[in-house]
């Protein structure tokens, strides 16, 4: 396998866990053209695969991609990470432009959209690749109370708007400190104090924390907020705060209150209100806090690790593959 993609958290999460089903990658984080043709000489892989909106691979690739795989007689698997709320500005051009021969999605509405296309699809969502995110121990020291890990993502209106409200800004308002880490916070300040009406504490924004990095930030927080951006997915760092056992504060939707237990394996909020109410209850309570923990990482671990996820589409995928590949020899 030919993996074209350089950010870590595609890498440490499709990646690592496909190696875990046994298959060799050759990870290609290069975006010069020559690089990019020279290491599928040199590693001959039979599929390549890309991953969701990825600036240099839609501004230099999306074409040049179909042309390797019809030259090397590569097998296309993308990745639809971005499906739905970006189905139609940024999947769709993309898988328009590339012509992947499957597409993996991380919702289940869009399947009949790239199937309509001609191109089959498979439902592949998000998860936890245990490896990366390792247990919150019983006694592990909490160096922050509240955190909260995730970009601004302004540019276009979805229910991330009404999580912030619901989750962020009423501490803010309430002066409860947060940690913050993340692209956008300082850049968009003055898009925040017009949308929600609040300005950020300089002193709560940490910068970017690298991926490697976000376990043990999960670990170390007495709280964790659960930022989504639509009421029927989950976000991936939802499987990655569970599976390390931390404790999340979470927006009530219908996706959340599905597939976890509220106060149970997760705290879900329904408002700025009740936000509040439940982080001046659990703050103090670190054993019921550990206990949720938890709960919730063995949840994801039976049920949303990304390994359990590819182990139950590998079957359909690799026919695709087997089908394709006979057919170009």
């Amino acid at each position: 396998m030919f993996f074209l993609d350089h950010r870590t958290y595609c890498i440490n999460s499709l990646g690592d866990s496909l190696s875990q089903l046994g298959h060799s990658l050759a990870l290609q984080s290069s975006w010069s053209p020559e690089e990019v043709e020279a290491g599928i000489r040199i590693f001959k892989p039979n599929i390549l695969i890309t991953v969701g909106y990825n600036r240099p691979l839609f501004n230099r690739f999306s074409r040049k991609v179909h042309e390797l795989c019809s030259k090397y007689k590569l097998f296309h698997l993308y990745w639809a990470t971005e499906d739905i709320i970006n189905h139609f500005s940024w999947s769709l051009p993309y898988v328009k432009d590339s012509k992947p021969d499957l597409v993996w999605t991380i919702h289940k509405d869009c399947i009949k959209k790239y199937e309509a296309l001609g191109i089959p699809a498979l439902y592949f969502n998000f998860g936890l690749n245990p490896r990366i995110f390792p247990a919150k121990k019983k006694n592990e020291a909490e160096t922050f109370d509240i955190s909260l890990v995730c970009a601004t993502h302004l540019f276009k209106e979805t229910y991330r708007f009404q999580s912030f409200q619901d989750l962020l800004f009423p501490l803010v308002k309430a002066g409860i400190d947060t940690n913050i880490w993340g692209y956008g916070w300082k850049k968009d300040s003055k898009l925040i104090k017009e949308t929600f009406g609040h300005t950020i504490p300089k002193k709560w924004l940490r910068g970017h924390l690298l991926y490697g990095e976000t376990a043990s930030v999960y670990r170390k927080s007495k709280i964790v907020l659960g930022v989504q951006n639509s009421e029927e997915q989950v976000t991936q760092r939802t499987f990655e705060i569970l599976g390390s056992g931390g404790f999340m504060i979470a927006s009530r939707t219908k996706a959340l209150s599905s597939m976890f237990k509220d106060k149970v394996e997760i705290v879900l909020s329904s408002s700025p209100t009740e936000t509040v109410e439940l982080v001046n209850y659990y703050i103090n309570r670190p054993d019921i806090r550990y206990e949720i923990g938890c709960n919730g990482r063995k949840r994801v671990l039976e049920d949303y690790t990304y390994l359990s996820n590819l182990k139950r589409i590998w079957p359909d995928t690799e026919l695709l593959i087997e089908k394709k590949l006979m057919a170009l020899s």
